[in-house]
């Protein structure tokens, strides 16, 4: 059995769960490293039930490439992903706690899509500054069965999204189950 040192965040109640430990001895660059991490299914592992559930992304701290305070790999019960918004503020947050953040408050980190800048201001918040993001297809239909046809944009920012034009269920509390259904 593993066992890995652990720090979890939240941010704004999106749970992070950050791998403390430089196991296992990955080489290469960060994105090299992604690659290999997806043939380890035992790092899923660190964020699935029963310890985890769906929401937990996790970041396993790498030693920095340059100037970085540290490369960070995100990943999630599906697998290793490219870039996490909630997840950096919730490493930058965890790296201030640990003495680990310039106490300038800005600093850098090294994700598998590129460098990120990060401020963590005296009152706690933190900001980021993502790699640039971009439009790549526009008005892609997609057909959900029981629901119909949709049109929105697809969108690259260190993961890829589609973006909905317009949902045909209002996006409110109540109809949360409605919502899930259609995923």
């Amino acid at each position: 059995m593993r066992s890995l040192r652990v720090l979890d965040t939240h941010t704004e109640g999106e749970p992070t769960r950050i791998v403390l430990d430089d196991h296992p001895d990955l080489t290469g660059t960060l994105a090299e490293q992604r690659l290999v991490m997806k043939q380890w299914d035992w790092v899923r592992g660190v964020v699935a039930e029963p310890r985890g559930y769906d929401a937990f992304v996790g970041a396993w701290l790498r030693p920095a490439e340059g100037d970085e305070v540290a490369g960070v790999i995100y990943f999630d019960a599906a697998g290793p992903l490219g870039m996490c918004g909630h997840g950096t503020i919730g490493v930058v947050t965890a790296l201030a706690h640990l003495g680990r953040w310039p106490e300038s408050g800005e600093g850098h980190l090294m994700t598998p899509v590129g460098r990120i800048t990060a401020w963590r201001h005296p009152d706690g918040s933190v900001e980021i500054e993502n790699i640039p993001s971009r439009r790549s297809l526009k008005d892609v239909k997609v057909t959900v069965p029981g629901y119909g046809e949709f049109t929105g944009d697809v969108a690259y920012g260190g993961n890829w999204f589609y973006i909905l034009h317009e949902s045909p269920v209002e996006l409110i509390p109540a109809n949360r189950r409605e919502l899930l259904r259609m995923t």
